[in-house]
C-alpha cells in the first residue's frame, strides 16, 4: 500500500490569469492612492502649520527686527480720550453759542434783559437812608458829644450806641440800589468786532494778536448801578462775554403743566372779564378813587420799605468776577428769560432757587 504525498492546498484568489490579475491590481491601487492622500494631506498641513507658527512667534524675521531696530518706541503716553460728560458738556453748549451768533447776526442790539424803572423803591431807599443817617448823626451829636450836666456817664455810651444803629441802618437803606442791573443787550458782530479791535488796540502792539485771536464774535453789555449808595450816579457800562455772566439760578422757570388751547383762551377770556369789571368798577365810585390810588401808592412804598429790608425779589448774578442783584418781579426778558438762560453761564445754588422760587 502506498502512502499518497499531501500537497498543501493553495487559498483560492480568484483567476490567476496575467491578465486579470493586472487588471486587478491597477484598480485597487487607483482607489487606494486618493485616500491615502486625501488623510495624508491635512496631517501634513496641519503639522507644517504648527511649525511655522512656532517658528514665527520663536523666532522673528530679520525684517521684523530690522524695523524693530529702526523704529523706536513712543514714550509719550496717548491723549486721554474724552470722557461722556465732557461730551455731554460740549453738546450742551453747542446750541447755546449757536443761538447767541444768530442773534448777533442782526443789525441791531437784542435787549435780553431791562429791568423796571422802579422809582418808588429807589426813592424810599435814598429817603430812609438819609433819613436814618441824619437821626444818628443828631442823636450822637447832641447825647454823646453835647451831654447836659448832671447826666449819668453811661446816658452817653447808650445814646452813642443807638445813634451807631440808626446810621447803619440807613447805610443799608442807601445801599439796596446799589449794584442792580439796568439792562443787558446782546451786541451786533460789528459792534464786538470794534470793541475787540479797540481793547487790542489798548493792549498794546505785542498783545494785539493775542487779544485778536482770543476776541470772540459775542458780546453782551451790561449796565448797572454802581456800588457806591449816591443818587444820579451814570451807570457802570461792562462788555463782556457769555461766559463771565455767571447766574445762580434760571430766569425762567417752566411751569408745571402746560395749559392747552382750550384753557388759554378761557383764561384770557376771564382776564378780559376782570379788567372790563374793574373799569366798571372805577366809573361808578369816582368820589372814592382819590382813597384808592392813596391806599396804592402806600402800597408800592410799603413793598419797597420791605425790599429794602429784606431784599426779596433779587437774584445774584456775576459779571466778569463781581456781584451785582437782577430784578426778578418785573421787567422785560426776552422770551420770558429763557434767551438769557441759553447764553449766559448758570451754577445753581439751591439757597438762591428757593429764593427765587418764593419772590416770583
Amino acid at each position: 500500500m502506498s502512502h499518497a504525498i499531501t500537497v498543501p492546498v493553495p487559498r483560492c484568489r480568484g483567476f490567476t490569469n496575467p491578465v486579470v490579475v493586472l487588471v486587478r491590481t491597477s484598480l485597487e491601487t487607483s482607489i487606494q492612492r486618493p485616500s491615502h492622500t486625501t488623510s495624508r494631506a491635512p496631517l501634513q498641513w496641519t503639522r507644517r502649520s504648527l511649525i511655522t507658527s512656532r517658528g514665527l512667534r520663536a523666532k522673528p524675521s530679520g525684517k521684523a527686527k530690522a524695523t524693530a531696530a529702526v523704529t523706536p518706541r513712543s514714550s509719550q503716553p496717548k491723549p486721554a480720550q474724552p470722557s461722556a460728560s465732557a461730551a455731554l458738556a460740549r453738546n450742551l453748549q453747542a446750541p447755546q453759542t449757536g443761538y447767541a451768533q444768530s442773534l448777533a447776526s442782526k443789525s441791531t442790539p437784542t435787549i435780553l434783559y431791562e429791568a423796571a424803572p422802579r422809582r418808588a423803591f429807589l426813592m424810599s431807599s435814598y429817603a430812609a437812608g438819609l433819613f436814618g443817617v441824619m437821626a444818628g448823626g443828631v442823636n450822637i451829636w447832641f447825647n454823646v458829644y453835647n451831654v447836659p450836666e448832671g447826666t449819668s456817664f453811661w446816658v452817653s455810651y447808650v445814646f452813642g450806641a443807638v445813634g451807631f444803629m440808626m446810621a447803619a441802618l440807613g447805610t443799608r437803606f442807601a445801599m439796596m440800589p446799589a449794584s442792580i442791573v439796568r439792562s443787558i443787550t446782546l451786541l451786533p458782530a460789528a459792534a464786538a468786532a470794534a470793541a475787540a479791535t479797540a481793547q487790542s488796540a489798548k493792549a498794546g502792539a505785542g498783545a494785539a494778536a493775542k487779544a485778536a485771536s482770543a476776541a470772540r464774535p459775542v458780546l453782551l453789555e451790561v449796565k448797572a448801578r454802581r456800588t457806591s449808595p449816591f443818587p444820579f450816579v451814570p451807570l457802570k457800562r461792562m462788555q463782556v462775554e457769555p461766559q463771565q455772566v455767571v447766574m445762580k439760578t434760571r430766569l425762567y422757570t417752566p411751569p408745571k403743566a402746560e395749559p392747552s388751547p382750550y384753557e388759554r383762551i378761557a383764561m384770557r377770556r376771564e382776564e378780559e372779564r376782570r379788567r372790563k369789571e374793574a373799569q366798571q368798577y372805577e366809573r361808578d365810585h369816582l368820589m372814592t378813587a382819590p382813597f384808592r390810588d392813596g391806599a396804592r401808592a402806600a402800597g408800592t412804598i410799603f413793598a419797597g420799605i420791605r425790599r429794602g429790608l429784606t431784599g426779596e425779589g433779587f437774584m445774584p448774578i456775576e459779571v466778569d468776577g463781581a456781584k451785582y442783584k437782577l430784578d426778578i418781579t418785573g421787567g422785560y426778558a426776552l422770551e420770558d428769560g429763557r434767551a438769557l438762560d441759553r447764553i449766559v453761564k448758570i451754577e445753581e445754588d439751591p439757597g438762591a432757587v428757593r429764593l427765587a422760587s418764593q419772590s416770583r
